[in-house]
């Protein structure tokens, strides 16, 4: 298996969030000041005396994680036009954007995966790009808390490289395509595709659910914002694990797995957002049992039942 800088990219922020992540859980009393300050954020911010190291814990309002969906949906869109171009009227890769996928995966890149395979796959990435990209925008309520500016990038590090992920592999953009057509037939579609299709979208409508129900924990019944304050969720997934959100999130990475199955690239992406999303998870879990006497003790962090 062949290295790229998108599975480098991706290595290194899933050792990060290993790591660090780890010493954070246990022995966070014993690291840096700026260490915590800069991996919490949101609820669970690190909230003793602040870093004297200010240049390194440079913040932003939370809800600046509007921009970087304004990015993943243009950029998936993007990507998704210049599939269909390929693939749907039988156009040509442009050069430049062949220049750039060797830069990111190498000008040895082979088509894992058949083009309707990744076309499905993209289709569905632009899907969730643009719902979150309406979440954020109409229907979900930001805190006045902050995030610090590395986990503000990162968001965007994360949606370009997940796009790029699916486009280095695909048939058509890749030098070498042997055993894969670039035309999008659905006479190649795989019952991998179809259980992987069916795995996002059950993860989709749940995710969406998750994002109404925190959201109305902020408004009245007219829908207008009425606070600011965190409060215990309910309802729909909630009933099982304090981060349905998050877990719904890894859950489309994994149907996307088993869509782009062939694909070497996309397993790093799937174990960076399975990191990230536990991570966030058992942070979330923790906060709500420290600040909530009453908080359902059967409710586990991110997966039912187990953790």
């Amino acid at each position: 298996m062949e290295l790229n800088l998108l599975k480098i990219g991706f290595t290194l922020m899933t050792l990060f969030i290993v790591v660090i992540g780890g010493f954070i859980n246990n022995f966070e009393k014993c690291l840096p000041t700026f260490i915590a300050q800069t991996f919490r954020y949101g609820k669970f911010a690190y909230k003793g005396e602040p870093s004297s190291l200010r240049f390194i814990i440079l913040e932003v309002p939370k809800r600046w994680f509007k921009h970087f969906y304004i990015f993943a949906s243009l950029w998936s869109t993007f990507a998704l036009v210049l599939m269909t171009h390929v693939y749907i009227f039988g156009g040509d890769m442009p050069q430049y954007l062949n220049v750039c996928l060797d830069f990111l995966g190498t000008s040895h890149r082979r088509a894992g995966v058949s083009a309707i395979s990744a076309f499905i796959a993209l289709i569905l990435l632009t899907l969730q790009s643009w719902r979150r990209f309406y979440e954020t925008f109409f229907v979900s309520v930001f805190s006045d808390s902050n995030i610090n500016i590395a986990h503000y990038m990162v968001g965007y590090i994360h949606y370009f490289g997940a796009v790029a992920a699916i486009l280095v592999e695909a048939p058509g953009l890749t030098p070498l395509s042997i055993g894969h057509r670039a035309v999008a037939s659905l006479s190649d579609i795989r019952w991998t595709d179809a259980l992987g299709s069916a795995l996002f979208l059950w993860a989709f409508v749940h995710q969406f659910r998750a994002a109404v129900i925190l959201a109305n924990l902020r408004k009245n019944k007219k829908g207008d914002v009425v606070s600011l304050r965190h409060n215990i969720p309910s309802g729909d997934w909630f009933e099982l694990v304090s981060c349905p959100h998050l877990l719904c999130e890894a859950l489309m990475y994994l149907g996307l797995g088993l869509v782009l199955l062939g694909n070497y690239t996309w397993p790093f992406v799937f174990f960076w957002v399975l990191s990230n999303q536990m991570e966030t998870a058992l942070l979330t879990h923790w906060w709500y049992l420290s600040h909530f006497k009453e908080y359902p003790k059967e409710r586990h962090a991110f997966i039912p039942y187990l953790l």
